[in-house]
């Protein structure tokens, strides 16, 4: 990973690091104007705007002779599009904890952390398909851009954070050293308050002995490189392969 894509994973994972960004989706601003907008104390806004303008997210401009104002770069307006798509979900989650939901506390009790939406879609995909235990509600899955998919896990996903009981954070991925293209992954932790769920859905859901080996299996394509799994996944399930590229 490039020094820039680290840079990215620190600053933005901050809170007032994303509201500047969103903030100047609008058009370039003063940086008074961007603290009136945003609040809190200047110091922190001078502090987050100069990393933004390190990362090369951010640029001045002078609009006029007496002072410059601040503007997303063509970077920084990829990575707000990338936010963007990745806050997209229903409006209402369903805040009760049914059994899918249950499923990926189960599996996030015994794996403690998984690196990657793809990952979390192909480990239930696995699951279900492969070994068969999750028995009664669970996720449907149609194939897509990496292969199984299912857009109620991402949905669930971000209704158990909205609950407390687990952590989604954000890492920012270059693709290649030659590449402007910009990678955001979710990595998906328990919370304190997750881990005491999260073992009571364990025992309700595996208290039979072939869904614990199945579980625990999982942790063996958990500690796969994601590319090893996606083929896995597509040689043993060749109808849920993505579709070809277009010529």
């Amino acid at each position: 990973m490039s020094k820039i894509a680290v840079t990215l994973s620190e600053i933005l994972n901050e809170k007032r690091t994303i509201e500047i960004l969103k903030t100047l989706q609008n058009g370039p601003q003063h940086i008074r104007s961007l603290h009136r907008a945003i609040g809190g104390s200047m110091s922190t806004i001078v502090d987050r705007v100069n990393s933004l303008l390190q990362a090369g997210l951010l640029r001045e401009t002078e609009l006029s002779r007496r002072e410059k104002y601040l503007e997303l770069t063509e970077r920084g307006k990829a990575v707000v599009s990338v936010l963007d798509w990745l806050e997209m979900s229903v409006t209402k989650s369903k805040m009760i904890l049914d059994r899918p939901k249950k499923w990926i506390l189960a599996l996030l009790y015994v794996l403690e952390e998984i690196k990657g939406s793809t990952r979390l879609e192909k480990l239930l995909f696995l699951l279900k398909e492969q070994f068969g235990v999750t028995g009664g509600p669970f996720y449907q899955f149609t194939p897509y851009l990496f292969g199984p998919f299912s857009s109620e896990i991402l949905e669930d996903a971000k209704a158990l954070r909205d609950m407390g009981l687990i952590d989604i954070s954000l890492d920012t991925i270059v693709a290649s050293e030659l590449s402007d293209a910009i990678f955001i992954r979710k990595t998906y932790r328990l919370t304190e308050k997750g881990k005491e769920k999260a073992k009571k859905c364990y025992m309700e859901i595996a208290s039979d002995e072939r869904v614990r080996e199945a579980i625990y299996k999982m942790r063996e394509y958990n500690s796969m490189p994601l590319s090893n799994l996606l083929n896995y996944v597509y040689e043993k399930f060749p109808s849920y392969s993505p579709p070809p590229e277009m010529p």
